[in-house]
């Protein structure tokens, strides 16, 4: 061991010696801060054992110049260990890394929950009002009440101005004028252990008479003399590094969250300490792009957001650190979408398409033959939005890239007739289409629709399709793999068997994806790796609506993601960025609409609700009642069993059949259910969500959702879409467990916009709770953006990455920015 210390030694000292005049002449380091230790140290001095925090920058030992370049083309000083920061102790250094704060980066991004207006309001306080104000501890102490309930109670001595008297004071120079008044802040604990006095001795201890504290809270009751009782109240200390410059200069004061038990002491002086090394030449991003979108630059965000001279400049440093958790997502996002793409000349069409909002269609008269004849196939006329939908489809379709679009609908609006006709289009080309479905159900009656649609065809122009889910037969899948292999089947059917490896294609055009949320982000990608060629056209087929160029030989399909849960547009942006969206806003001709309540699921309601379903089974109609859960569960009594409810709906609706479904029924089980409820065999049927998607009974005409609020707002709104879909007059009842949660599912009763209700469904849970762990989980968790409030930068930042990208597909031209890309390691649309 001490040998190899001596020869590492040897080599560090060496190393050191022939790099160290390019190392300093790279980067000018902050006095407190240099890159060896806090006061400069020659190579001679240094021994391998000693506790020095080192750079280690990876050397090209033939480019001598390669070291400069590597500390200067990215921004080292932000990735650089938190061991740098001047006058920090090894304990201090513990404490951060245990927190998670490995770098100067982590540290600059644990942003200021509020800021402390130092300057605290002027006016009257009153009962209810929220308020928040700074002072110093007058008192504080710990009371045991009995032997089983403690009280803390802390009182917080405050300075403010009188409305009347504020005319003639000075904002900061009130002196004399000043009202005192104090703020009484009591907390109850319970329990022997909690209420001992020494705990409580231990509790007040932490707030010390004098101190500077920050108090925000509401006011629960007024007492005499100027002194106000605070309930539901936080108070933050008031302390750090310039403490007493920024009380003389009024200037908003940080209150940082709490993070794994370190005191906001310490880290308000180890931010302050990050900021001191921080250089001005810290910022990626290309300054045209910050004149354009009127952004500060990376450094004077950093300053803002920690030590703004006033909340204006913290909201600007605000707007460009928003931007910065966008940018980086859709650069990364469109970065690997031209990735993936051959030539310059498709990557370029490429941003083109994202950047241009210019609606490009190929009109119905260009529509090649087989789409014209299902367009007159089709009951009924399109609705203008599915119409331009299916132009615009078309037009894609006939680009020398591969389409990626997002086709959003309501429930019931018609996107699965808009992709049968983007297929035709394709299978006239010569050439295979994929239309993936998340439920063997629902491939089997898109199967039905399309077939039934095909009859009207002349016999030899009715195109071959086939159905593949993994209910099919191992003698059938292999004839339908070997017909898909060989080009004999144009069009195929099917569940997660299509993106199976056994499953060829001889030459796939586009791949539908229906219920897209359904299906992880790995699976949709995987109908990427299904190249086709210009020469593996299927034989016997007209080619001449689709010509192939050079760019198409190896081109990834087109790809059609289709969605039932209309998503927000900023969520949609921030989650597929690199796809073409497509809305349709209208709904076919003759849809009833539905009457929607929200009642409280007790003994009025329920007796309300079976008797509005008798009054529907009387005149003809069919229910559904839809259940959380499969069975009672023990972990949650106040949940309805669908199974559990079997049995006495039967007893209370005598004379009405009654059906059961969930998801544990066989495949065969399930059909049978649902065609004998079509048929009218049974007039009740109770289900969990499966029937959530794709299951279509024109004639039933009531919903009841037992426990609505275990669902999201989305998801009822999907379920509600199974009723109204014929002539009958509908209706649609949510009942709630509690009182508490009715205000929520009100929305529904306002309402029956999915894209209404989308954005609603964002703001009240966000946009992981909203997306579901399949679709969040592809989402980052961005440190101080939010979805649901910043989409307009959202917008922005999309924009700007196209820029970036314009100019510089590969970026070349921005080696920082890359380097800057790699470190927050954006998730692609393959996955991680």
């Amino acid at each position: 061991m001490k040998f190899k210390e001596a020869a590492l030694s040897e080599k560090l000292t060496n190393f050191i010696q022939g790099s160290a005049r390019n190392l300093e002449s790279a980067y000018e380091f902050h006095n407190d801060c240099h890159p060896l230790n806090q006061t400069p140290t020659t190579a001679g001095d240094l021994s391998i054992s000693e506790e020095i925090p080192l750079i280690e920058p990876i050397v090209d030992t033939k480019s001598p110049e390669s070291l400069s370049d590597a500390i200067t083309s990215d921004n080292s000083i932000l990735d650089k260990s938190i061991r740098c920061l001047p006058g920090t102790t090894s304990r201090q250094y513990r404490q951060l890394e245990d927190g998670g704060f490995h770098t100067v980066r982590k540290l600059l991004q644990h942003f200021p929950r509020t800021y402390a207006d130092l300057q605290n309001p002027q006016g009257p306080i009153e009962y209810g009002q929220y308020i928040m104000l700074s002072g110093t501890v007058i008192s504080s102490r710990g009371i045991k009440v009995k032997s089983t309930l403690g009280l803390l109670e802390v009182v917080v001595g405050c300075s403010i101005i009188e409305s009347e008297l504020s005319s003639s004071v000075e904002s900061s120079h009130s002196g004399a004028e000043q009202k005192r008044i104090h703020l009484h802040l009591n907390r109850f604990f319970s329990g022997a252990r909690f209420s001992s006095q020494h705990f409580l001795n231990l509790m007040s201890a932490k707030h010390k008479e004098g101190d500077l504290v920050y108090v925000s809270g509401k006011i629960k009751k007024v007492l005499a003399n100027g002194h106000y009782e605070l309930k539901e109240y936080t108070i933050d200390a008031i302390e750090g590094e310039g403490e007493h410059s920024t009380m003389l200069a009024r200037k908003p004061h940080p209150i940082y969250p709490s993070k794994a038990g370190l005191k906001p002491s310490l880290l308000g002086l180890s931010i302050s300490r990050a900021l001191k090394i921080l250089s001005p030449d810290v910022d990626p991003v290309p300054p045209d792009v910050l004149v354009e979108f009127n952004l500060p630059n990376l450094f004077d965000a950093y300053m803002g957001i920690h030590k703004p001279k006033d909340r204006s400049e913290a909201d600007f440093a605000r707007r460009r650190l928003i931007f910065d958790d966008f940018f980086y997502l859709q650069l990364g996002r469109l970065f690997q979408m031209l990735e993936a793409v051959g030539t310059r000349v498709e990557k370029e069409e490429l941003l083109y398409k994202c950047k241009s909002h210019e609606l490009n269609t190929v009109g119905v008269d260009d529509w090649s033959p087989l789409t014209k004849k299902l367009l007159r196939a089709l009951p009924y006329w399109l609705t203008p939005s599915q119409l331009d939908a299916v132009q615009e489809i078309i037009w894609d379709l006939r680009r020398p890239v591969p389409m990626n679009r997002l086709l959003q609908g309501d429930v019931g609006c018609g996107k699965t007739i808009v992709a049968f006709l983007a297929c035709m289009e394709v299978v006239n080309s010569g050439f295979q289409a994929a239309f993936m479905v998340p439920t063997e159900v629902l491939a089997v009656q898109h199967y039905e629709h399309l077939t039934s649609l095909l009859e009207k065809f002349d016999g030899d122009e009715k195109p071959n399709i086939a159905l593949l889910t993994g209910s099919t037969s191992t003698r059938e899948s292999r004839i339908i793999r070997d017909g898909l292999k060989t080009g004999e089947i144009g069009m195929v059917i099917g569940t997660h068997c299509l993106i199976a490896d056994k499953t060829e294609f001889s030459a796939l055009r586009i791949s539908v994806i229906d219920e897209q949320q359904r299906f992880g982000v790995v699976q949709r990608g995987r109908f990427n790796s299904k190249l086709y060629t210009s020469s593996s056209k299927l034989s016997g087929e007209n080619t001449s609506s689709d010509e192939a160029s050079d760019s198409e030989t190896f081109m990834a399909p087109h790809v059609l993601a289709m969605s039932a849960t209309p998503i927000p547009r900023t969520l949609a942006l921030a989650l597929y960025g690199d796809m073409s969206l497509t809305q349709i806003t209208d709904l076919p001709p003759g849809r009833q609409p539905i009457k929607t309540l929200a009642l409280e699921g007790n003994d009025v309601g329920f007796e309300a609700v079976f008797q509005m379903m008798r009054d529907e089974l009387i005149d003809g109609g069919k229910v559904y009642l839809v259940y959380p859960i499969i069975d009672e569960s023990e972990h949650l009594p106040q949940l309805r069993a669908a199974t559990a409810g079997f049995d006495s709906i039967k007893q209370k609706f005598e004379g009405y059949p009654c059906g059961l479904l969930h998801g544990r029924m066989r495949s065969d089980e399930k059909e049978e259910t649902l065609n004998s409820f079509r048929s009218g065999e049974t007039r009740i049927l109770l289900s969990t969500q499966v029937i959530e998607i794709g299951v279509d009974v024109p004639d039933a005409s009531m919903m009841v959702v037992m426990n609505a609020e275990r669902f999201g707002i989305s998801q009822l709104h999907q379920l509600r879409g199974r009723v109204g879909r014929g002539e009958r007059k509908s209706r649609c009842i949510f009942l709630a467990s509690t009182s508490s949660t009715l205000p929520r599912l009100k929305v529904l009763e306002k309402s029956s916009d999915g894209f209404y209700l989308a954005n609603a469904d964002l703001l009240l849970r966000g946009p992981g709770n909203l997306l579901g762990k399949k679709q969040s989980g592809h989402l980052p968790e961005f440190p101080i953006a939010r979805l649901e409030v910043d989409g307009g930068i959202l917008q922005e930042a999309h924009l700007a990455a196209l820029k970036v990208l314009v100019a510089s597909n590969d970026l070349a031209l921005y080696p920082r920015l890359k380097v800057e890309l790699s470190m927050r390691q954006p998730l692609c649309i393959l996955g991680d």
